[in-house]
């Protein structure tokens, strides 16, 4: 087991976990407010939803080298790399003022918080035992939900979000940038460590044998359903709450209660996949998150949208650590940092197109199409699940 770092400190388990609460509140305050700034430039729905896409394109390109580069420069160097680029990429967004100018930004953001997110993940993978994965990714995810519980709120409270379009939205780009500013403080001390351990270095020829093995594929496809789905949800509910005529600050507020209810779906997590079995608990939670994205197109008030979506939180939730969980476990040890980044890499392949088929689908349907395209991808994904665990 790689655990010989954390045995000899537990320092890092709380700068990483300090750094995602932050790392995380200001890309969930940037994202929406990248589509609000987008409506306000007159842009369509398509471009919308191209813009998620352009968030996850770059990150893509990106993701099967990192695995050989965390072996490299260790992973704590990544995240102090994509903290310091999500802090420029705000402060940037904050001065933009056309949407070609913004193709730039959005592209740099994404490939930063992807950054933060491999070198975080793999750093857990990598430094925890096995038997603790659901806990400790668990304790990862929960942080992660707790930024994208206070970003929102922030962007709401900087942007001045009383009416359909904020009134100061490159106020609350700057507010994003402060937070990645809190987030980097602590971690400066990482340029000089490399607090990582040494591994055979990885060749492409791994990825294709990950890709061979039945239960890798259906944990990535599992995987890519819900962050998907959770990434479109961010993109979306401006669009679906200025065509039903709800305030940015409604739209704020939902989804800081979607962050919410995953963060609490995340505490005991360990013990609850215990009690009622990692099968079990996965496909449940993937069943009554496409429910809910189903009833949210029914949901023609605040209330029950909210209601809704909070609902739709906890179920994914619980499936982004448990497929974390998955992939480290079934991974070899010296390959496991390139199978986080393979299972990030599909990750942001669904973030790439999902947006897109998202934004094709608004632009003559409207957002309530997005939402039964979502629950039907995470319905879609299940059967795989299935089949693996059948065996």
């Amino acid at each position: 087991m790689a655990v010989a770092s954390q045995s000899r400190s537990k320092t890092w388990i709380y700068l990483a976990l300090f750094n995602s609460v932050f790392i995380q509140a200001s890309t969930y305050l940037a994202r929406p407010m990248i589509s609000y700034k987008l409506i306000e430039l007159h842009a369509s729905s398509f471009i919308i939803g191209t813009f998620g896409g352009l968030y996850a394109l770059v990150p893509l390109l990106l993701a099967i080298p990192i695995g050989g580069v965390i072996n490299k420069y260790g992973e704590s160097r990544l995240i102090l790399l994509g903290t310091l680029l999500i802090m420029t990429a705000a402060l940037g967004l904050s001065r933009s003022t056309s949407v070609l100018v913004m193709v730039f930004w959005v592209a740099l953001m994404g490939s930063a918080q992807f950054l933060c997110m491999v070198g975080a993940q793999a750093m857990f993978a990598n430094r925890s035992e096995d038997f603790h994965y659901e806990k400790f990714f668990g304790y990862y995810t929960f942080s992660a939900a707790l930024g994208q519980l206070i970003g929102p709120l922030i962007g709401s409270a900087t942007s001045h979000s009383s009416g359909l379009i904020p009134k100061s939205i490159g106020h609350a780009f700057f507010a994003a940038a402060v937070l990645s500013f809190i987030g980097l403080v602590p971690i400066l001390g990482w340029a000089k460590k490399s607090h990582h351990q040494e591994f055979v270095p990885q060749r492409t020829s791994g990825v294709m044998g990950m890709l061979g093995n039945p239960s890798m594929r259906s944990a990535m496809l599992a995987s890519l359903a819900i962050s998907s789905v959770v990434d479109v949800l961010v993109v979306f509910l401006p669009v679906l709450g200025k065509e039903r005529g709800f305030s940015a600050s409604s739209i704020a507020m939902i989804l800081a209660i979607r962050a919410l209810t995953s963060m609490a779906s995340r505490v005991y997590l360990g013990e609850v996949t215990k009690k009622l079995g990692f099968r079990n608990l996965l496909l449940g939670s993937m069943a009554l998150s496409s429910i809910s994205l189903l009833l949210a197109i029914a949901a023609n008030t605040v209330l029950l949208l909210a209601i809704v979506i909070g609902i739709a939180g906890v179920a994914l939730g619980v499936g982004q650590p448990m497929t974390m969980a998955w992939v480290s476990r079934i991974s070899k040890q010296d390959e496991r940092s390139l199978a986080i980044s393979v299972r990030l890499a599909g990750n942001r392949f669904g973030q790439f197109t999902l947006p897109l088929v998202a934004g094709a689908l608004a632009a003559p349907f409207g957002a309530n199409s997005v939402l039964a395209a979502m629950s039907i991808l995470i319905a879609s994904s299940s059967p795989a699940v299935v089949k693996t665990f059948r065996k």
